[in-house]
């Protein structure tokens, strides 16, 4: 079978540690073209991967005739995306979709009517230690509490494992418009009440919809926000209501002192406790562990369960494939990314309004 060619637009660290190495080894997919707003990046990799058809402005990669996916690897992804739609081409976006659910339902609607297959990286989703937690927490007996913790470290605790490419060239005029962009878009969806905390919104959406994908994959939609707060400057503890009585305590933050990630999910139900470990996300094939623990026979057992080495940005690719074969959705489609962003928002909106500055004294 013919390969599906991918063009790239975003050539920085999450497409060079994972996205390019895994669409190059597979033999589904075929690097069709390269983008980057950095001339030296883009240069590099298109020498890394023997890639001829290199740009810096996605347009003209869009454009490109003989290419079946574009797969957007940028911070911002609106235009790139709907770009990429309108040409025809099925679409693979790094979370967040968007910063706005009017943005994020709008690529939902026109990838529809042109026919053509959207997917969200929500990697951790394809993890098989995840996908067998998920499938066990489904058959558990009256599950009343969800712990979701997820507090991250350094970010570059991981850098010395991979040759990575910076670009100093890129136009700082086009970071400038990118930063305005989001930033306009966040405060339209968050509205004036909320808009102080439009920097929280932000990080939660960048480092966080992993974790509302997991929890939506698990155990579905919470019916409510309860209770939100921030904990420091944007780390935030929430509380959210699922059916028959079921709570999920959200955590998350960072502390940059930390040189790894802290990610657990754990469900508390009649009969027994399940926990997800996960995997550092830039650490390529290091498994996530599943830890179950109940009673038998009155004594108490624990298991820790290996389920694989498998990586999962490369498990995400080939369930894309398989899509695109078929004709079927992908698991992590826009319409959950759109949930996503909305679950964001309520949080968001549910965080104590910041107390005024106090007035000047009187002379």
């Amino acid at each position: 079978m013919k390969p599906l060619r991918v063009g790239v637009v975003g050539c920085g660290e999450i497409a060079q540690i994972m996205h390019l190495p895994y669409l190059a080894e597979l033999p589904r997919f075929e690097i069709g073209a390269l983008c980057d707003l950095s001339p030296t990046v883009v240069e590099a990799m298109g020498e890394r991967y023997g890639v001829a058809d290199r740009y810096t402005d996605y347009r003209e990669l869009v454009s490109q005739d003989d290419l079946d996916i574009v797969a957007i690897l940028t911070l911002d992804h609106f235009d790139v995306a709907r770009a990429a739609i309108d040409a025809g081409k099925h679409v693979f976006v790094e979370k967040p979709l968007c910063f706005s659910i009017t943005e994020a339902q709008e690529l939902v609607t026109l990838a529809r009517q042109q026919g053509v297959l959207l997917m969200v990286g929500y990697m951790k989703c394809y993890d098989p230690g995840f996908e067998y937690a998920a499938n066990y927490m489904q058959g558990m007996t009256d599950v009343r509490k969800i712990h979701l913790q997820d507090l991250t470290g350094v970010f570059d605790a991981h850098l010395p494992l991979y040759d990575l490419v910076r670009g100093s060239d890129i136009p700082q005029e086009a970071v400038t418009a990118q930063r305005s962009r989001i930033q306009e878009s966040i405060v339209g969806t968050l509205g004036p009440e909320a808009a102080e905390h439009a920097d929280v919104f932000r990080k939660l959406l960048m480092l966080c919809t992993h974790d509302f994908a997991v929890l939506r994959s698990a155990f579905g939609m919470p019916s409510a926000v309860l209770f939100s707060d921030l904990t420091d400057d944007w780390g935030i503890t929430a509380v959210l209501d699922y059916t028959a009585g079921c709570r999920c305590v959200f955590e998350v933050g960072s502390w940059p002192k930390y040189p790894w990630f802290h990610e657990h999910l754990v469900a508390f139900g009649r009969d027994e406790i399940v926990t997800v470990a996960f995997a550092p996300p830039f650490v390529k094939n290091a498994p996530t562990t599943v830890q179950i623990e109940r009673s038998d026979v009155g004594q108490y057992v624990k298991s820790d369960v290996v389920i694989s080495h498998e990586e999962a940005f490369k498990r995400e690719w080939s369930h894309f494939a398989d899509c695109i074969a078929t004709g079927s959705t992908p698991r992590t489609d826009g319409t959950g990314a759109v949930q996503d962003i909305e679950l964001a928002v309520e949080i968001v909106r549910a965080i104590p309004r910041l107390a005024p500055d106090p007035l000047p004294a009187l002379a």
